[in-house]
C-alpha cells in the first residue's frame, strides 16, 4: 500500500461540541503514515455559527481540498457519505439543566400521548363491553364496575397491556431479551435518515452547502 494514500471516511451526520471545528472533528482518516495522520486531522475546517446550536452541510469535496491545498503529494480516497451534517451544539455545565428539563418535559408529554392514545383505543375497540361479557361468560351474572371480580378483570388486563407492551418494543428495561435494535429504535433511525436527507437536500437547494470552490 502507497504510503501517500490518506483514506477519508465520512458519517452522515455528526455532532460537535466546539464551534471551530477541524477534519479529525467530523471524519475519520488513516494512512499508514502516523505523521500524515495527525497533521490531516488538524486542518481547519470553519467555525460554525451560532452559540448555542446550529448545522451545517459540508461535502467530501471540500475536505478534499482543503487536505490537498497543504498536501499535494496525498493520494485521497473518500470512504461513507459523500457529505456529512454537522451539528453544533454547547453542552457546557451552564446547559445540562437546560437539556434536562427538555427531556423531562419530552417524558410528561410522552407518558400523557400514550395514555390518552391506549384510553381512545379501548373506548373505539368496546374494551368494557368485552371485558363485560367475559365476565358474564365465566360467571354467567351481569357484570358490575363494583364487582370484585369484573375489577380484577380490568386490573389483570392493565398489567397484561403495560407487560406486553415492554416485552414487544423491548424496551424500558435495563436488559433486554435480545441484541436486536427495538422497533422504537427502528423508527428513531429511518426518522434520522429521512430528516438529514431533507436537510442535505434544502441546503444543497439554498446553496448553503460547504463545498469545494
Amino acid at each position: 500500500m502507497n504510503n501517500n494514500t490518506l483514506y477519508l471516511c465520512l458519517q452522515q451526520s455528526v455532532l460537535v461540541g466546539t464551534r471551530k471545528i477541524n477534519i479529525s472533528d467530523i471524519a475519520t482518516i488513516f494512512c499508514s503514515d502516523k505523521d500524515i495522520s495527525y497533521t490531516v486531522g488538524k486542518i481547519d475546517i470553519m467555525t460554525l455559527p451560532g452559540n448555542e446550536e446550529s448545522q451545517v452541510v459540508i461535502t467530501a469535496l471540500k475536505l478534499i481540498q482543503l487536505i490537498s491545498r497543504q498536501h499535494p503529494h496525498i493520494h485521497i480516497e473518500t470512504l461513507g457519505s459523500s457529505e456529512t451534517i454537522v451539528y453544533y451544539k454547547n453542552l457546557k455545565a451552564n446547559t445540562v439543566m437546560k437539556i434536562k428539563t427538555k427531556a423531562l418535559f419530552l417524558m410528561l408529554l410522552t407518558l400523557l400521548g400514550t395514555a390518552y392514545s391506549i384510553m381512545a383505543y379501548n373506548q373505539d375497540v368496546a374494551s368494557n363491553e368485552l371485558l363485560g361479557n367475559l365476565y358474564t361468560l365465566f360467571t354467567n351474572s351481569s357484570p358490575s364496575k363494583t364487582n370484585p371480580g369484573y375489577f380484577l378483570g380490568v386490573l389483570a388486563y392493565s398489567i397484561g397491556l403495560c407487560i406486553g407492551m415492554i416485552i414487544f418494543f423491548n424496551h424500558g428495561v435495563s436488559r433486554k431479551n435480545t441484541d436486536d435494535p427495538t422497533p422504537l429504535q427502528v423508527q428513531m433511525r429511518l426518522y434520522e435518515q429521512e430528516v438529514n436527507q431533507c436537510i442535505i437536500i434544502d441546503n444543497s437547494r439554498e446553496n448553503k452547502t460547504i463545498d469545494a470552490d
